[in-house]
């Protein structure tokens, strides 16, 4: 038996009611798993950490500065993950007691459906409580510094909430001419009297760290003049420095900036 018009109007009005419940049950649905945060915008349980540390305390070349900035947005853009927490260090002399993150947010959804969210709205948020704020705190001109204590922030940061992730990553940017009170690597003629002098200098606190599922990514200022003796000094303290990685995911890769200024 045939339907009647009504009748057809009467199954495409109720189709469509059941089609906006449907929506409204999927929005629903959704908003509803999604974890709770806290003003860094992290779930309670974050599963991803990355710390990143830029060393200026020496003149840097304008070359340089843009070839950080641009791995730093390359990282959030390419491999960073929604809810990873990313902390951002700036090494002074006032880091080495007061060790405190310019930048830390976990990474917000970025994008979205265009059938149950406003695709829009995301991206605009992503931006203003993501985005921007890095790049105000990679933009600020760092603070000058007669001391350069890399090796004691990174072994705080070792010990510390930013990298306690089941997964981690620390990408440091800096000449890793270390220079505090506990070792200098200015003059260094042997890796070996380096490292017993800081290990001499930190006893009772802790001597190298331990990375438990960190993978550290060094990318190394050049500096010109500082003569071979001092470079294999340099590279001999920081392979014994990073030389505990422990779980999956540990390693360490070292790549080389674009720059050559002269040490100060």
């Amino acid at each position: 038996m045939a339907l009647s018009k009504k009748d057809v109007r009467g199954l495409q009005i109720m189709a469509a009611v059941a089609a906006a419940v449907a929506a409204l049950f999927l929005v629903s649905h959704q908003l509803s798993s999604r974890p709770k945060v806290d003003e860094r915008g992290c779930p309670t349980d974050v599963a991803r950490s990355t710390a990143v540390v830029i060393d200026r305390s020496d003149d840097t070349p304008s070359q340089t500065i843009e070839e950080i900035t641009a791995r730093i947005r390359r990282f959030v853009a390419e491999r960073s993950q929604e809810g990873e927490l990313v902390s951002l260090f700036e090494i002074s002399g006032a880091s080495r007691t007061a060790l405190k993150p310019v930048f830390s947010a976990c990474v917000p959804q970025r994008d979205g459906s265009d059938i149950y969210e406003n695709r829009a709205k995301i991206q605009r948020r992503f931006a203003e409580r993501f985005e921007q704020p890095l790049d105000r705190a990679l933009a600020a001109t760092p603070a000058r510094s007669e001391s350069s204590p890399i090796s004691e922030a990174v072994i705080d940061l070792s010990a510390s909430r930013y990298l306690s992730a089941p997964a981690n990553r620390l990408i440091v940017f800096s000449d890793l001419m270390q220079n505090s009170a506990n070792a200098s690597l200015y003059g260094c003629r042997s890796a070996k009297a380096a490292i017993d002098g800081f290990r001499a200098a930190r006893a009772g606190a802790i001597e190298r760290p331990t990375f438990r599922s960190t993978a550290v990514e060094l990318n190394v200022i050049p500096r010109e003049g500082l003569g071979r003796e001092t470079v294999a000094c340099r590279d001999g303290f920081w392979a014994w420095f990073f030389g505990d990685g422990q779980g999956e995911g540990a390693g360490l890769t070292s790549s080389m900036l674009p720059g050559g200024a002269k040490m100060q």
